[in-house]
């Protein structure tokens, strides 16, 4: 499937068919990716919140402007912020089904916060590379050191282990780097 497919399949997939942010949007198409979702032309580097996917990016706007998506701003609290909230603009259409275990995943991952798929999924990336998991979240707090608080890391680890992403579960194949 293309960067659009993979969009629309983690919406359906996820609980409510909603993602709330850019940011968490990218990681669940990263753990998508990851657990078995075969996307053709989908590369990921690093960047400062974590892997990033252009073509991911680029996906959600595209079908946010033929209408495939709806895309809408959602203030959050009272910071005078706001939050992009993806979701299928038409529930009955029929996107591309991901493998039962990604979505299996995706349901499991949906219940961790953003900034634990962030520190979840920048782990894992680097396990990918070939680190042990305590070699990669050493590099993640050496890259994150405001956002790695023990308790968010244990956080992420139990994110991972709980979809056999760490580094005894290395059941994915590698990611395509750019």
């Amino acid at each position: 499937m293309d960067a659009e497919g993979l969009v629309l399949g983690v919406l359906q997939a996820v609980p409510g068919n909603v993602v709330r942010g850019r940011k968490r949007l990218q990681k669940l198409a990263y753990f998508a990716i990851k657990t078995g979702a075969a996307a053709e032309g989908v590369k990921y580097s690093i960047r400062d919140f974590g892997p990033f996917s252009l073509q991911v990016a680029n996906a959600a706007s595209f079908l946010s402007f033929v209408g495939e998506l709806e895309e809408r701003d959602e203030p959050i609290g009272r910071s005078q912020k706001f939050v992009k909230v993806y979701s299928l603009a038409n529930l009955g259409s029929t996107a591309p089904n991901l493998p039962d275990s990604t979505q299996v995943a995706l349901k499991k991952l949906s219940e961790y916060s953003s900034i634990e798929l962030e520190i979840a999924s920048t782990i894992s990336f680097f396990i990918s590379q070939g680190m042990t998991n305590d070699q990669a979240i050493k590099a993640t707090r050496e890259l994150k050191p405001a956002k790695s608080a023990e308790q968010i890391v244990q956080r992420a680890e139990e994110a991972l282990a709980e979809v056999e992403l760490n580094d005894e579960g290395r059941r994915a194949r590698p990611l395509p780097y750019p």
